[in-house]
């Protein structure tokens, strides 16, 4: 297979295409199949490894963006720009005004006058990235694979994007207002009150990790009450919610407000730290200026390093960097009986 063909292929792969005479699985063996006579021996990678790393930069950087906007873009604005290059992201200023105005104004008084004006500010990038090791006798014995790493690598820069989110909503709870948000354990009725402050700006979406949303269960269309001789909470639950249960595992709906659930990984092979706090769940108003801003920076950077035992690590990394536009438009509620699993020197506190 040439260079050209190899990269037609990684392309397809990334995107979950195929061109003609393939399919999307045979697609992913010729992809396989082309790092193997590539990289087949440790020669072979010595001398094409500058054009693998460029093709796996490509797809890399083909795929990225589309993921972070197929998980964040109901709420979160993407931009991609080169580097080196300012992220300017535009946020509507007369809108707030004019809520002001509209609390201020009585009969016969002097009007003021707005218009729905914008303004422009930029967000900043920083580095985040990862690395993999590579045993070169496990993969020419086929127990390795260069593509298992580019997976590896590609899934790990995404979390790195869930991670600088979740860090600037953490970051703007300090400053939001008392009503934005809760905290205990689960209680639909608090639920609802944060639908409510948030329905005020659009309509009330739910974005939570699927341990916050197991947790939710069905909700009840009556008052659940407690049954004096068997001490059984009785009540009735929709039927639309047992069934999503029974057929997803998770409620798909909460008191008219869609629930979305947010990607959630382990950081290791432990399965002990999570990307994402499982206790907090975000209200994000759908159809508005999106809260979030993300931008990814210029192109993905891969270097290596050979170790003593023959070995090689592979490192990538990615500038991208995140913002909160506001902290009044939308709620969050953190669900104190689940327990804490995110992983805390990811966020830096």
């Amino acid at each position: 297979m040439t260079l050209k063909e190899f990269r037609d292929i990684a392309l397809h792969a990334a995107k979950g295409t195929a061109p003609a005479n393939f399919t999307v699985e045979n697609v992913n063996e010729a992809f396989i199949d082309g790092l193997k006579e590539l990289a087949g021996s440790y020669n072979q990678f010595m001398k094409n490894r500058y054009d693998i790393y460029d093709i796996i930069i490509e797809s890399i950087d083909e795929i990225l963006p589309k993921n972070v906007i197929d998980a964040l873009g109901a709420f979160a604005e993407v931009k991609v720009v080169g580097q080196g290059e300012k992220a300017m992201f535009r946020r509507k200023l007369g809108r707030a005004r004019a809520k002001k105005f509209l609390t201020q104004v009585g009969l016969s008084s002097v009007y003021e006058t707005f218009r729905l004006d914008s303004d422009t500010f930029e967000v900043g990038a920083h580095a985040v990235g990862g690395g993999a090791t590579i045993d070169f006798e496990r993969m020419l014995d086929g127990a390795e694979s260069l593509a298992e790493v580019v997976g590896i690598v590609t899934e790990g820069l995404e979390n790195a994007v869930y991670v600088e989110v979740q860090k600037a909503l953490n970051a703007a709870l300090a400053v939001m207002p008392a009503t934005n948000k809760v905290s205990g354990s689960w209680d639909p009725e608090e639920m609802v009150k944060l639908l409510s402050v948030v329905r005020a700006y659009g309509a009330p979406v739910i974005y939570a990790c699927p341990e916050f949303v197991a947790a939710m269960g069905p909700d009840a269309i009556v008052p659940v009450l407690m049954n004096s001789t068997t001490n059984v909470a009785q009540g009735i639950y929709s039927p639309k919610d047992i069934e999503a249960i029974h057929d997803y595992g998770f409620i798909n709906v909460f008191r008219g407000a869609p629930v979305v659930q947010l990607p959630q990984s382990f950081v290791d092979e432990s399965n002990k730290e999570t990307y994402v706090n499982p206790r907090i769940a975000f209200v994000m108003p759908a159809g508005q200026e999106k809260v979030v801003k993300v931008v990814l920076e210029g192109a993905t950077q891969i270097r290596d390093h050979e170790n003593k035992d023959n070995s090689m690590e592979v490192f990538a990394w990615k500038k991208m960097g995140c913002a909160i536009l506001t902290h009044h438009n939308w709620a969050m509620y953190e669900n104190t009986s689940l327990t804490d699993t995110s992983a805390k020197d990811i966020y830096g506190f």
